[in-house]
């Protein structure tokens, strides 16, 4: 049973979609269940926040009563209860398993709850997508924590044909929702290099930026999905990738999806990205303040062949972590601990 976010709207992406096919591929077979499904979807959440995550546990107890399922597997889940898990091991005794693709210890900015602290020592194994947080996950009360990259879905790239399409052609593209240190970067990159094609796509950017904001007729529209987003990286000569503050040595799904698209990414500089996973300036290039930035953008603008030498080494790279690749990674290493 595959426990996550998964979305009503048919044209919006959802990453615990692309576990369930996965696990199909692998040749589970899957009960999906969504953890964010609104019963009282015409009254405003903080009227029925509480009452809705009691139904919500409560209907899962009775899917599992249903189903009896082998192995759940939770994505992220950060309204289940402790209590629920409790009540699952006791009664059905199925493997349970959470990839938490934030930080778990992050309650203050909403990508955690108390439910997912005081939910760590049920798990029989916890997937991370940061090796800086295993030995903390550990010291939380964590039995098994393994370090899971967040990978991409090939059948989603392999399948996309590319679109040629100026609306999606550029010098340089973001892809991602806005946030005030994205706007700081590109504000200032476009100061320094004000003629560059820059082009911005993602939600919030045009409620946060004013019509006389330097980066406002470089804004192209919503978020992308699917065929879209492709068609912007691969339409783009240089894609930028920024790091939150929570993922800090860490990487994010773009630094996968970009050259699995075949795209040039250019990403801010982190251990996992520049060491762990990519090797810098071969598979991946890197930035760390806003003069290497510029400097970087400069330089492969004006280095075609350079950049498409990079793009092409990241391509044959990023295929060690494909979905499939990392599940079934761990699913062999649960089956030599059987």
């Amino acid at each position: 049973m595959l426990i996550g976010m998964f979305s009503e709207n048919n044209a919006q992406y959802a990453y615990a979609s692309s576990f369930a096919r996965t696990f199909c591929i692998l040749g589970f077979r899957v009960i999906t269940f969504n953890n964010r499904h609104q019963f009282f979807s015409w009254i405003p959440k903080r009227f029925t926040n509480w009452l809705n995550n009691y139904l919500i546990n409560q209907s899962l107890l009775k899917q599992v009563q249903k189903y009896k399922p082998s192995l759940l597997f939770l994505i992220k889940a950060e309204n289940i209860f402790p209590t629920t898990l409790k009540t699952i091991k006791a009664k059905y005794n199925p493997t349970i398993v959470n990839f938490y693709p934030d930080n778990p210890f992050a309650v203050w900015n909403g990508n955690s709850t108390h439910h997912v602290l005081a939910s760590l020592p049920f798990y029989d194994h916890f997937l991370i997508w940061s090796q800086m947080l295993i030995p903390v996950l550990y010291t939380a009360g964590c039995k098994k924590v393994h370090y899971f990259p967040f990978g991409f879905e090939e059948e989603l790239f392999n399948q996309i044909p590319k679109i040629v399409d100026s609306e999606y052609q550029s010098e340089v593209c973001f892809v991602g929702t806005w946030e005030p240190g994205r706007e700081e970067w590109l504000t200032n990159l476009l100061a320094r290099l004000p003629h560059l094609n820059l082009a911005i796509w993602g939600d919030l950017w045009g409620k946060n930026i004013s019509p006389k904001h330097i980066l406002h007729t470089k804004i192209r529209g919503q978020a992308l999905y699917g065929e879209k987003m492709l068609a912007a990286t691969q339409g783009a000569d240089i894609v930028l990738n920024f790091i939150r503050e929570q993922n800090a040595t860490a990487h994010n799904m773009r630094t996968f999806e970009v050259p699995a698209s075949g795209a040039f990414l250019l990403t801010q500089r982190t251990y996992e990205q520049a060491v762990l996973l990519f090797t810098e300036d071969e598979s991946i290039a890197c930035f760390e303040n806003l003069s290497e930035l510029v400097d970087q953008v400069t330089f492969y603008l004006n280095n075609a062949d350079r950049r498409k030498k990079i793009a092409q080494k990241g391509h044959e790279v990023v295929q060690q972590y494909t979905l499939k690749k990392q599940l079934s990674l761990f699913i062999s290493s649960l089956e030599r601990l059987t």
